[in-house]
């Protein structure tokens, strides 16, 4: 994978994941990257700014890349955050087929921000390790547990209590539970037949604006919210 931007840079460096080399021009100013590269073991290479433009995916080139080892978690290690919390909510996001990668970067950001333990995306969600996907992310990708694996298959495998969104759902503010997981849906078709079958509840964000829906993200991030809410009260 590639990481853009000094901000993402540093936070690749100091995840568990491996940096395995790093790009800059001249110009750039990275002194604390180079500290932490040296802590590390990472070569830096000095690159022009023509060829720094021709390896980068941005409109405007950051003068700084790093190219990182691709490393996922194991379902092992997200259901026992699950069955035996400790610093997290056991609760999963689950990604269902989202296709842009902005709207899985700020999941994944989300689902970091408010203490969930990990996100598990469909193998037909966009990847995760996609460069607009680790920008939205703001790092968050190297620093929360995440797994592609099908869904419906974690869901029966370990008994997994799921709570879906749909705006046909009833009010999330109706209920009280902190599910084991919640399913966000494809933003153009929404929660799979298979998945709502297997959901013990499905939740609607209530407004009362006429818009015909919230974005994938910001649906997201409102019942991660209300859940982390939750769990501050139980705990």
């Amino acid at each position: 994978m590639v990481v853009e931007g000094l901000k993402g840079v540093l936070e690749l460096l100091n995840s568990s994941i491996v940096t395995k080399r790093i790009y800059a021009t001249s110009s750039s100013d990275i002194e604390e990257i180079s500290h932490h590269a040296r802590e590390c073991g990472v070569d830096i290479c000095e690159v022009s700014t023509k060829d720094m433009e021709i390896m980068s995916s941005m409109k405007k080139a950051p003068g700084v890349l790093a190219v990182g080892e691709i490393s996922y978690s194991n379902e092992e290690n997200l259901i026992s955050q699950i069955k035996n919390p400790s610093n997290s909510i056991p609760t999963l996001l689950m990604l269902d087929d989202l296709a842009d990668p902005g709207n899985v970067g700020t999941l994944i950001r989300t689902a970091h921000w408010f203490g969930l333990a990990g996100v598990v995306c469909s193998p037909k969600t966009s990847d995760v390790w996609n460069a607009k996907a680790i920008q939205s992310s703001m790092g968050s990708v190297f620093n929360i547990p995440i797994i592609v694996s099908d869904l419906a298959q974690i869901i029966t495998s370990h008994n997994l209590s799921c709570a879906t969104l749909d705006a046909s759902g009833t009010s999330i503010y109706e209920s009280h539970e902190i599910p084991n997981t919640i399913i966000v849906g494809s933003e153009s078709h929404g929660i799979s037949v298979e998945l709502r079958e297997k959901s013990d509840t499905v939740w609607a964000i209530p407004g009362s604006g006429n818009a015909e829906s919230l974005n994938a993200s910001i649906a997201g991030a409102i019942v991660c919210s209300e859940i982390s809410r939750r769990w501050s009260l139980n705990s």
